[in-house]
């Protein structure tokens, strides 16, 4: 008997899901993480075994920033003197989504944001304006199940949970009125938001958001050839060296091995981003009964996902963009 199942759906334009519904009888750790997304270029690991032609060459780029690892393949040789453009416009994209984004950085834009007052004005850099806007056609998208103002529910859950506890009825009472993205206001670039509490986490998009401004800069440049990962999260541009679409494979945790894959994917200019109910969760118990969360807000319940038997356990959605896969992934698992 097979313990998950695979289904693919076709959701808009070229957006499809792969998820992975999960049917054990009992919820153990052992089995919490079955699925993952391999991030490494499976076309690549082939290539390691054998002659590689000149034609075929391949350039990498790799490193850790804000602790997690990217890797970008370049699909054709470079110059030395290219090597240094190439680091140069990862560097400083990655310092931009640091000092605009990222609500860990107390310097960062985002943080500016969070800590301003109801109905306080301030005007919006260029960037996040433009991020705001596509945040806006999200929200629309996903019915509201993709919302960057659950911040403040984030902070009460992950509170509670890490002391064994749930939030009580007027701890969520008191937040409600900060949630949602009609609280913030950002017309003609001046930012402000309905309430004091409410706060920002773009944690959902940063990742696919960064891999696009990736792509799009080293296109500019001149390299139309690029697989680019971060944390899991996929896209490429162009062609391999072989001619071909980059490949990838989808693969049990428990196992990195191409043959134990359970699917094989060929990105023609796509992106592909996983969201799992693994990476983050706590077990409560309440009333006399032993129930565990994960890290996935839902901002129309003020609740995180609660995992159970039968539910998804992973998703993996595929979409010409990374910034639209990194955040619709996460809604298919609500």
């Amino acid at each position: 008997m097979k313990l998950f199942e695979i289904a693919e759906f076709k959701l808009v334009n070229t957006i499809h899901l792969f998820t992975y519904i999960r049917s054990l009888q009992t919820f153990t750790a052992k089995f919490r993480s079955l699925f993952m997304l391999i991030w490494m270029s499976f076309s690549f690991l082939l290539m390691e075994g054998c002659q590689t032609s000149q034609s075929e060459v391949v350039t990498t780029f790799q490193d850790v920033v804000m602790t997690v690892q990217y890797r970008i393949l370049v699909g054709n040789s470079v110059s030395e003197v290219d090597k240094i453009r190439i680091q140069t416009i990862i560097d400083s994209t990655f310092e931009e989504i640091d000092t605009i984004y990222n609500k860990w950085n107390p310097q960062s834009e985002i943080s500016r944001l969070n800590s301003l007052k109801a109905y306080q004005t301030i005007p919006l850099s260029p960037q996040l304006f433009q991020l705001f806007k596509q945040i806006d056609a999200l929200v629309i998208l996903s019915e509201g199940l993709f919302d960057p103002t659950i911040e403040p529910l984030q902070k009460l859950w992950k509170k509670k949970l890490n002391s064994q506890q749930l939030p009580s009825p007027d701890e969520i009472a008191l937040i409600k009125p900060s949630i949602g993205w009609d609280k913030i206001h950002f017309e003609k670039g001046l930012f402000f938001k309905e309430n004091s509490l409410t706060e920002l986490d773009l944690g959902g998009i940063a990742k696919g958001f960064a891999i696009d401004l990736l792509i799009s800069r080293l296109n500019e440049a001149g390299f139309p050839n690029l697989y680019v990962e971060w944390g899991g999260d996929i896209r490429t541009s162009g062609r391999h060296p072989a001619k071909r679409p980059w490949n990838i494979y989808i693969s049990h945790l428990d196992s990195t091995d191409p043959k134990d894959a359970i699917a094989f994917l060929s990105l023609n200019n796509q992106a592909i981003a996983t969201s799992g109910d693994y990476f983050q969760y706590w077990t409560v118990i309440s009333n006399n009964e032993l129930q565990t969360y994960c890290h996935i807000f839902n901002p129309l319940t003020l609740s995180p996902l609660k995992i159970r038997t039968g539910s998804i356990a992973s998703a993996s959605l595929v979409a010409n963009d990374c910034l639209t896969a990194d955040a619709l992934a996460k809604v298919m698992m609500l």
